[in-house]
């Protein structure tokens, strides 16, 4: 009994227990500061984690939808360029240009009003497009 009282002594009151700076009173501030971190940390460093971490959920979300958005608007693109080609709109305005009179068609192809034309057209075409992605 006496062997274990001795050994309790000196695992539990080592020698740094009885520095000079140390006393009973701190105890009790080590452990509030202990209490207070634990405190802090469960009901603010937790919140604060799901908050961030739903945050950057959200961004990622929000990331990938602009991403797909862009990619569908490049594949109607690509698409409605493909529609144009294949109905030879371009030939007919081509055809229908050549039938003005030279001076309004020099006119016209100096402002690029076919080439807006056209523009326009596959802008349509590729709207139509993007409703079926």
């Amino acid at each position: 009994m006496f062997k274990k009282l001795i050994l309790i002594t000196f695992v539990l009151f080592t020698p740094s227990a009885f520095a000079n700076d140390w006393s009973f009173g701190e105890i009790f501030s080590t452990v509030d500061a202990l209490a207070t971190n634990v405190t802090t940390f469960f009901f603010d460093d937790v919140p604060n984690l799901i908050d961030r971490a739903m945050a950057y959920f959200f961004e990622l979300l929000i990331y990938v939808q602009i991403k797909t958005t862009i990619y569908a608007m490049q594949t109607g693109f690509t698409v409605a360029k493909l529609i144009v080609s294949d109905f030879g709109i371009v030939q007919m305005v081509e055809t229908f240009a050549g039938q003005l009179p030279a001076d309004i068609r020099h006119a016209a192809v100096k402002m690029n009003i076919f080439n807006a034309f056209n523009l326009i057209v596959e802008a349509y075409i590729a709207r139509f497009v993007i409703s079926y992605l």
